[in-house]
């Protein structure tokens, strides 16, 4: 599979050493103290939070860094099909994602085919009212069951007739009498994967004795169940687009604020870029937190006034994005305001006027900031009270290119008349995120993303540089990914050798 040019750390020894994994905590262990901790200039999150004119949610003061090292990252891992052969094989199949919500499975039959790598899993509402998933693939010579989401009351194979239940049991079978061995077997039921339901999304994991959703995402759990419940939102917008570039490339442009000096330098004047917050728990290791900043100027700028902030903001957020604010709207900002509060304010204001959403206790961080939580490999809530977004990454046919779900919650109206969920739009690797209805200026800022993205996957065929060299506080929780990757990678060899791997994960 190729793991010989595409490993973290130093060459792999299938059998009878560590793992190169292994050699990379190992290599951690004896790296100073300094790395991964220095800081930018100007104030951290947990300032701005200090200074918040409400009461900040207790998640948001829970914070925590864990270095990862120093080595860089060989740039095969993005584009070697032995590597994305290995992920697919071992990581895909052996970790929880989110394959859909509860709102599409409202009713016996409703159901969504998930796709991921080379697996696909029909997740669908049981006439009991349970939710299952099963393996896509007929048992007499695998074809897929069902290619779309929709209703049905069975799932019966389009090849040969074979035909089971909304619980997976075979209810019939063609010339039954030519296959005894299928027939009278109590293993010819659809075979299942694992089912989790948390704030009305469904996770699913396909290994034979996964980890309890619960304590794979206990951190995540932990801060949503207690500040940031998404169960009374609506999905206001959901598109996938097909982006090229590595599923990892994607993601990772979405996870750090490293990038907005460069790219998005429209935002500088009211974005904290270099001031966000890293978090990594290592009692929690497959969920970490990335928080940016809004409503403060990005410390590359030389000093920005309180109303040059406000005005800033104002222009991005309901003006045209070029500094031109409506006639009528721009406010007069004292010199000694926090341009924070403000622009929190006015966004209470327009969240009542839109969504006829109360939001006068929350703090202003929860309205204004990027609260990015992540659970590996490719889950992304945002747990800001307004339109908070969710993230979701798959690998494409090859490894230049994925899949990118964005999906908006938006809060549920007071007076209680829940609209419709947004349909789900597809965009092709031609269209741009500005096809997608209803996504808003959110669209211009995705565009700036996507046009890095195959520079990106393009530059890392190059033969000049060997390596991806990740910023030690900003990027590592790229490191860690890199190396959460490796372990599941290793564990799954080490089963097929039948042995036991050196991480728990």
């Amino acid at each position: 599979h190729g793991r010989r040019s595409v490993r973290f750390g130093s060459p792999p020894v299938r059998r009878g050493r560590k793992t190169d994994a292994m050699t990379a905590t190992e290599n951690e262990r004896v790296t100073p103290v300094s790395v991964g901790t220095a800081r930018s200039s100007g104030p951290s999150v947990q300032d701005f939070l200090a200074a918040d004119s409400r009461s900040v949610p207790e998640s948001l003061l829970d914070h925590s860094s864990a270095p990862q090292g120093a080595t860089d990252i060989p740039k095969s891992r993005y584009i070697d099909t032995g590597f994305a052969e290995l992920e697919n094989e071992y990581l895909w199949t052996n970790t929880w994602q989110m394959a859909c919500m509860e709102v599409d499975l409202q009713n016996p039959g409703d159901h969504v085919v998930y796709d991921v790598a080379d697996e696909s899993l029909i997740v669908t509402r049981t006439k009991d009212g349970a939710i299952k998933a099963f393996h896509n693939s007929c048992l007499h010579r695998g074809t897929k069951l069902r290619t779309d989401d929709g209703r049905v009351a069975s799932f019966r194979c389009p090849f040969h007739g074979w035909k089971w239940d909304l619980d997976g049991n075979l209810v019939e079978l063609p010339a039954q009498w030519d296959f005894p061995q299928v027939w009278e077997q109590p293993d010819s039921c659809l075979p299942e994967a694992a089912v989790a339901t948390w704030q009305g999304f469904v996770f699913v994991n396909m290994a034979d004795n996964p980890q309890p959703f619960d304590t794979y995402a206990d951190k995540l759990i932990e801060h949503f169940d207690r500040d940031f419940d998404m169960t009374g939102r609506h999905r206001a917008f959901w598109a996938t687009k097909e982006v090229p570039a590595n599923w990892k490339v994607c993601m990772e442009a979405f996870g750090e604020g490293y990038h907005v000096i460069a790219t998005h330098p429209q935002i500088l004047e009211f974005t904290a870029d270099e001031n966000s917050e890293y978090s990594i728990w290592p009692d929690s290791p497959h969920v970490t937190r990335f928080i940016n900043g809004f409503g403060s100027q990005s410390p590359h700028l030389a000093e920005l006034t309180p109303q040059q902030v406000v005005d800033a903001y104002m222009a991005f957020s309901v003006g045209s994005g070029k500094g031109e604010i409506p006639e009528g709207m721009r406010i007069d900002v004292p010199d000694d305001a926090n341009p924070r509060a403000v622009v929190a304010d006015l966004f209470r204001q327009a969240m009542r006027a839109r969504f006829d959403a109360d939001l006068s206790d929350r703090a202003d961080a929860e309205l204004l900031d990027a609260v990015l939580y992540h659970l590996f490999p490719a889950f992304a809530p945002w747990a800001g009270v307004g339109q908070s977004l969710v993230y979701r990454w798959r690998p494409g046919p090859t490894p230049d290119t994925c899949f990118m779900d964005v999906i908006r919650m938006a809060p549920n109206p007071d007076s209680g008349e829940i609209p419709d969920p947004a349909p789900h739009q597809v965009l092709t690797l031609d269209q741009s995120w500005h096809e997608a209805e209803a996504m808003g200026q959110l669209a211009d800022v995705f565009q700036q993303d996507m046009g890095n993205l195959p520079k990106v996957q393009a530059g890392l065929k190059s033969k000049g540089k060997r390596g991806v060299s990740f910023g030690l506080y900003q990027e590592t929780r790229m490191r860690m990914h890199h190396r959460m990757i490796d372990g599941y990678i290793d564990a799954g060899l080490d089963a097929r050798q039948g042995t036991n791997s050196w991480l728990t994960v």
